[in-house]
């Protein structure tokens, strides 16, 4: 299989973004409840969400909020000098307490969330287990106090559907 095709089938269609975006608001809906809301079969349903995280792209779990339950949750931006930042983040990400962790552009050059029990655990976190990681030039801990809005929902989520789209949904073929 050429690198074009293999690119073709990460793309998403509007079925498939319209199937995230149900998730996005109610991620324990049925296939068959999904499927009555964009106009397609249960099995259709199925199999492009099977499809979808077959791939990678979706992940369907239950979230909390660590402050909440008694525990502390940080966010940690480092910057990488001397070893590829892709190295660094590969065995930062092995680390258990350590639930996020991205390559960004910026002054970080990765961004990690961390959940620990107590100070004392994200202490070691931190100061011990991160800063033994070779190529870790610079770190900086921001301590979540407490979380104001965790939402996978924002504005233009939910815009009303494209006429283009729309007309989709009403002259498609039988699935």
């Amino acid at each position: 299989m050429d690198a074009f095709a293999r690119a073709d089938e990460h793309l998403l269609d509007d079925v498939d973004r319209d199937i995230i975006d149900e998730l996005r608001v109610d991620g324990r809906l049925s296939f068959g409840e999904i499927g009555r809301r964009i106009g397609f079969s249960e099995p259709t349903v199925r199999q492009r969400y099977n499809r979808l995280v077959s791939l990678g792209i979706i992940y369907v779990v239950g979230m909390y909020d660590e402050t909440k339950i008694g525990g502390i949750a940080a966010h940690v931006g480092i910057r990488v000098a001397g070893v590829p930042v892709a190295k660094v983040a590969a065995e930062i990400a092995d680390h258990p307490n350590i639930k996020y962790v991205a390559c960004a552009l910026g002054y970080y050059d990765i961004i990690l969330d961390v959940v620990a029990q107590d100070a004392q655990e994200l202490g070691q976190i931190v100061l011990q287990d991160l800063r033994r990681i070779r190529g870790i030039s610079d770190l900086e801990t921001l301590t979540v106090l407490e979380v104001m809005k965790d939402t996978y929902l924002w504005k233009g989520f939910r815009d009303p559907i494209p006429a283009n789209r729309a007309g989709r949904l009403l002259n498609r073929p039988a699935d």
